[in-house]
């Protein structure tokens, strides 16, 4: 495989985890929360004529608007989603069904295998005059 090929392929996989990883901790939902705050501050800028009194309309918690509402439905129902099996449930399930499938191996002590010769062994002939150029 190239070195170009190698570095995309790299590159993408760390763009994949990345994501993942954003998705996993809930970034997403910053990310619609600061679109309905942008969409918030806009309208209610232009309904007040002025920019600190949208802010203060917008962060007050007063006035929400229908993003705000769908997205707090959404974290509740993405919090009460149940959990299938939890990973010690998974574990212990995994050790059940599989714990007569593999044979236990049989220990023994392990011994690194003894030297033909303690002394280095010497070449039989000496190099080539002169040394050959390759």
């Amino acid at each position: 495989m190239s070195t170009l090929r190698r570095k995309i392929l790299a590159s993408c996989s760390q763009i994949i985890a990345a994501v993942a990883l954003f998705f996993i901790i809930g970034g997403h939902w910053g990310v619609l929360q600061t679109v309905a705050w942008a969409n918030m501050i806009w309208t209610y800028t232009t309904q007040d004529g002025s920019v600190l009194a949208g802010a203060k309309k917008t962060f007050d918690g007063e006035h929400p608007c229908n993003m705000c509402h769908s997205i707090k439905e959404a974290k509740q129902q993405e919090k009460k989603a149940p959990e299938i099996l939890s990973a010690t449930k998974k574990i212990e399930l995994f050790a059940l069904n599989d714990a007569n499938l593999l044979p236990v191996p049989v220990s023994a002590p392990f011994q690194f295998p003894l030297p033909r010769n303690l002394s280095a062994e010497s070449r039989p002939h000496s190099p080539a005059t002169p040394v050959p150029i390759a």
